[in-house]
Formats: structure tokens, sequence, C-alpha cells
């Protein structure tokens, strides 16, 4: 039998269209033997009618060939979004062995530009026929993609889109309108004239990854466009040094006293919350990013007002299904795969949980 896009056809009624024998159909198929000009017409006609598509999975499967796929993404704990993000990998990495496709995880340190730059490095020496790749920094990403097309290597970035690359697609949300919907989120609760904190984990070697840069500029064009008369304060804040925080928001709320709301433009929100919650600041909306649990927790207990999700399993499983079947198919995604922008608030987030 063999596969057209709607329906199963068997090799006996295609040769029954065209007018020829089982053999003749075989040889066209499999491309093997001499078939005379009139008799491939007639056939290629036919399969074109039952919009015919060969098996190329099992084509794949019976020539040995095998594919690796690499996934550059960011190092994780459980309970973090990057864990979201893999589960993802391995849901596809479960389904790819039907490709003859292994894939393999490189991680580097999202808050160290030069643990990528060293991992970039280190995957310049490795042969690979596709790559998933987060692109926090996107300074370095545009270069390595370029070697990546020099090589004939097709790659899906996921995070935060380039588009001046040629990659074959891009799976997750416009990180600009995901920082218009946190500014209406956090604005529409607010007088325009109070001012706003956001809050920013420190990086070595860099300013940010690509995807909050692409979220804050989102964010300040909506305030632009609705009269915002307050100020935008920038707090430095460091991971897992809650006193450290501490005397930077203590500082940053003595100063400027007429804050009232915050938002952080990655999935820390939890620290701002932490702060928000030990000094019991119930006069401040937070709006955060992406359903984390210690997110969760601190939206459940009504201390962030809501966070802006982004579906990190969904990106990884297409981003890897995507390279299968393009590799094995020839078949080519939608060059932008945007996700939905979920928006999860106290009320319904107990409904998003395992969907």
């Amino acid at each position: 039998m063999i596969d057209n896009e709607n329906n199963t056809v068997r090799i006996v009624d295609i040769a029954r269209m065209a007018g020829v024998s089982v053999a003749t159909v075989d040889r066209v198929i499999h491309n093997r033997g001499k078939v005379s000009e009139a008799n491939l017409a007639r056939i290629n006609e036919v399969l074109r009618q039952v919009n015919y598509r060969p098996n190329l999975i099992a084509r794949s499967l019976a020539s040995g060939r095998r594919y690796t796929l690499c996934v550059i993404m960011p190092r994780f704990v459980q309970g973090e979004y990057w864990a979201d993000f893999e589960a993802g990998i391995a849901r596809a990495e479960a389904e790819a062995g039907r490709y003859n496709v292994a894939v393999r995880r490189f991680c580097f340190d999202q808050y160290d530009r030069s643990s990528f730059e060293s991992l970039l490095a280190a995957l310049r020496r490795e042969e690979f026929d596709g790559a998933v790749i987060a692109t926090l920094f996107a300074e370095m990403v545009e270069p390595f993609a370029r070697e990546l097309d020099g090589r004939g290597v097709p790659y899906v970035f996921v995070d935060s889109d380039i588009p001046a690359c040629n990659r074959l697609a891009y799976f997750g949300t416009s990180s600009f309108d995901a920082g218009v919907v946190a500014a209406r989120l956090l604005f529409d609760r607010l007088d325009p004239g109070a001012d706003i904190v956001v809050g920013n984990i420190v990086h070595r070697g860099d300013a940010g990854s690509n995807q909050c840069r692409n979220r804050e500029e989102g964010f300040r064009s909506y305030l632009d466009r609705h009269a915002f008369r307050g100020r935008l304060h920038y707090a430095a804040l460091r991971l897992d040094d809650e006193n450290y925080n501490g005397c930077v928001l203590d500082e940053l709320f003595r100063r400027s006293p007429s804050i009232a709301g915050a938002v952080t433009f990655n999935s820390t929100c939890y620290i701002l919350a932490g702060y928000l919650a030990a000094r019991r600041r119930t006069d401040v909306r937070l709006v955060g990013y992406d359903v984390i649990r210690r997110n969760e927790e601190m939206l459940s207990a009504g201390v962030v007002t809501a966070l802006v999700a982004q579906r990190p399993e969904a990106q990884g499983y297409r981003g890897v299904m995507a390279l299968c079947e393009w590799l094995v198919e020839g078949r080519a995604p939608a060059k932008v795969g945007n996700m939905p922008i979920d928006i999860l608030l106290k009320e319904n987030i107990r409904y998003y949980e395992g969907n």
C-alpha cells in the first residue's frame, strides 16, 4: 500500500488507473529499472491525481540513513522554564526514532555570555544534521547561523526569533507582542503617573537576552502610546542572593515612593515577588513571564498580578519534529510558528497545569 494525503491507495490501484502492470508502477515509485516514456507519463499523471506522497520514513529506515540533531539550550534544574522545554525535546525524541533521528543536547549558562561562546566553539568541531537553537545571545547566534548555512545544516530557532537569519523555522511567541501584553496587564491597573520598577537579572558579559530586549521594546511601545507619565526604574538583581536583592530594592523604594508597578522580562519574577511578600507590599502590581513553580506559587498567593506564558514544551517538541520532517520527508514547516501568548491569573492558573 502507498500513502497519499487523504486515503490509502494500493499499488494495484495505481496500476489499474494507469493501465500498466503492478511491476511497472513499483519501478517508477522506487526509481529502479527502465520504464517507457509513455508508461512513465501515465503513471506520473495518476500519482498527481491522487496526490501521492512517498512514504519517505519507511524508505529512510530501509536505507539505514541516520541523522543527528543537536539542541542548544540553557542548563536548568527541575521547576525552571527550560525544564519544560526539555520535556518537549524528550517527547519529540521518543518519536524521532521512527525517522532514524538521534537527539543530542548541548547546554550553556544563560547568564554567562562566555559560556555560550565556549559552547559554540565546541559545536564547530561536531558533526550534526540539524540544530534547534535557543537564541538568548543573538549577537553570537547570527554568525554561527551563517556558518551552518555554509555547511548546509538546517536550524530552527526557539525562545525568540532572529528573522535576518536563514532559519528553517521559528517556534515561540512574538517577544515584542508579549511585551505589549505585559504592559497592558500592568498599566490598566495603575495610575498613569505611577512609577514602575523593572527587575533585571545581572548577566556576566552581556546586557541581557535577545528575548528580554524584544519584550522590553514592546512594553515601552505600549506605555509610549498610552500617555504613561511615570518613570521606569531599573533594579539589577542577582539569582539566589536574597539579602543583596533586598538591600537594592529597599533603597529603590525609599528613593522612589511612587513606585506602584513592577515587571520582569524573563522567568524570574518570583525574585521581586518574594521581596514584595516579605515586605508585605500589597500596593505594588507585579507582572512577569512563564509558568514555573515559584512564579505559580506567587501568582496563586496573589503576590503576582499576572503571568504571560509561551508554552515552552510545545516549542521544544515542534522544533525537533520540524527538523525530522524536513530531513527525512523534505517537508518544510511555516517559517514562523507563533505560539499563543497565554495570560494566567490567580483565578485560572489551576486550569493551565497539564495543558
